[in-house]
């Protein structure tokens, strides 16, 4: 399980969303401290960003709630600054560099997702 911080990783977001738009979104469940958008990789999903909150608990209540943005379904996951998201652990080519420097990864639901054949297979992290 992951550790609730005031952290999200936003998935599935329209694929031209621009931060302060995002910020407008989320900021009915508290104060944004930052947002930083995820440049798209593949034609597959939307874009994602991670939505930094001033305290756990706006994030606390972003996360379980059901957001929409347009008709898109956002899907959200709890993300400690120097990791991974575990919504975006287990794509392909997810060796970043740097701690915050995973600017390929865009989407994915809060499993691992392995790609066989052009189709995904879903995998529990365990």
């Amino acid at each position: 399980m992951v550790r609730e911080t005031r952290h999200l990783w936003v998935g599935n977001l329209p694929e031209h969303v621009r931060e302060e738009k995002i910020v407008e979104y989320f900021k009915r469940y508290g104060r944004v401290e930052s947002v930083k958008v995820l440049r798209k990789r593949g034609s597959e999903g939307g874009v994602a960003a991670f939505v930094d909150f001033v305290d756990i608990k706006s994030a606390q209540k972003a996360h379980n709630a059901v957001n929409k943005m347009g008709d898109r379904d956002l899907r959200t996951d709890y993300n400690e600054p120097g990791s991974v998201p575990s919504a975006v652990r287990g794509l392909e080519d997810s060796s970043p560099s740097s701690s915050r420097d995973v600017t390929g990864f865009s989407f994915g639901p809060p499993v691992s997702l392995h790609t066989r054949e052009g189709r995904y297979e879903r995998r529990i992290d365990g």
